[in-house]
């Protein structure tokens, strides 16, 4: 153990009132752990609690969510290296910073809308504030890619207390509606509200939340349905950031983005909106047996019909052909195990369909731009 005065001294600001918060400081402590020991100054709290240094702490560094002007005023004064982890800018605030990616976050709510046969797609949230704002930025960026009609909400508390203005608002929308909320919070006030109008979630409306709470996601019925943040690896690569701060290492005043690890699949989402009973049938025998050798002999064996004609109406309904939906499934496999697991890379391959990694690193790379390498790393801390 060295002398205490040798071990850094490092304060903490995010909320562990909730799971984001906890996550991050997880996160800080997996890589003290590694190069520690560090002394870790945390306070359990809230966001509104955080705004302020403690009166007589001397430290050597910060990460924080500097999410106002007063505390960044007060962390400029202090003069510590600091890392900020909050999800927006405040404004005249130069700090390394890293954050969730938001674009790949509201391109992977597009595609999840889209995979399920939803064409009509929609945003809600409180966009008077700076983050949701920036949110709906992305989502219409991500909506755009595929041409897709669109519409937003914007949440308020009152609104929410009331919720026949957000049930009406629904209600005009043409149907099945894939509807991205942001904040995990938000979401679960919409599903109450659908609950309360008889709004059924999710076959008129299914329902994605721009978060994912374990816990609080299941306290609704139905279950939601989220976008899962890289919240530990945040607060891993935050704290890395701060370690070479202390060793006197030059870091950059940029912003780190890190993508989301995919969406967590519950009921609120759980719906397949597609009229034609035959596609229903091959998008059923696909999901079944994708990780399997199957070629579009094998579907067209267990759901008879003209190959052309199969090829066509997929495209129609889905905007690609069964091929690209067997491959699709795969990768999403893939992507999962290489993200939550430590499987050798040739069991992944296999887990996912294909006989060699080296195949699988071919589409895979061709699909996401990635080897599967590349993209595990990622997700390490």
């Amino acid at each position: 153990m060295p002398p205490v005065k040798e071990i850094p001294q490092v304060a903490i600001f995010v909320s562990t009132s909730n799971s984001w918060g906890r996550s991050i400081v997880k996160g800080i402590i997996s890589y003290a752990n590694e190069v520690g020991p560090w002394h870790i100054w945390v306070r359990t709290g809230t966001r509104e609690t955080l705004e302020h240094l403690p009166r007589g702490w001397r430290g050597d560094g910060i990460i924080a969510r500097v999410a106002t002007p007063s505390f960044a005023e007060d962390i400029k004064k202090s003069q510590l290296p600091v890392v900020n982890v909050c999800d927006f800018d405040v404004p005249d605030f130069a700090s390394a910073c890293v954050r969730t990616d938001d674009s790949i976050g509201t391109k992977l709510a597009v595609e999840h809308f889209i995979d399920r046969g939803i064409n009509n797609v929609a945003l809600a949230g409180p966009f008077h504030l700076p983050n949701p704002a920036a949110y709906s930025r992305h989502f219409k960026n991500a909506v755009s890619q595929h041409k897709l009609p669109y519409q937003t909400f914007a949440l308020r508390e009152s609104e929410l207390q009331d919720s026949k203005k957000l049930a009406e608002w629904i209600n005009s929308q043409p149907k099945p509606l894939g509807l991205l909320v942001w904040g995990n919070e938000y979401a679960r006030q919409v599903v109450d509200c659908c609950m309360q109008e008889n709004i059924s979630v999710p076959h008129d409306v299914a329902i994605l939340s721009g978060g994912y709470d374990e816990l609080l996601s299941h306290a609704c019925f139905p279950a939601l349905s989220g976008i899962m943040a890289p919240t530990e690896q945040i607060g891993y690569k935050a704290a890395e950031l701060l370690h070479l701060k202390l060793l006197g290492e030059p870091v950059e005043n940029k912003t780190i983005y890190l993508p989301p690890m995919g969406i967590i699949e519950r009921l609120s989402t759980d719906t397949l909106a597609v009229e034609d009973p035959r596609l229903v049938q091959v998008i059923q025998y696909i999901r079944d047996h994708a990780f399997e050798p199957i070629s579009m002999d094998d579907i067209l064996r267990a759901v008879p019909m003209a190959r052309r004609s199969l090829e066509n109406r997929f495209q129609r309904a889905f905007g690609r052909s069964p091929t690209d939906e067997v491959r699709r499934i795969r990768i999403k496999r893939a992507s999962k195990l290489l993200s939550e697991t430590d499987l050798p890379m040739q069991d992944v391959a296999e887990a996912c369909g294909y006989t060699t990694y080296n195949y699988l690193s071919h589409v895979f790379k061709k699909s996401t731009g990635q080897s599967p390498r590349q993209f595990r790393k990622q997700f390490r801390i």
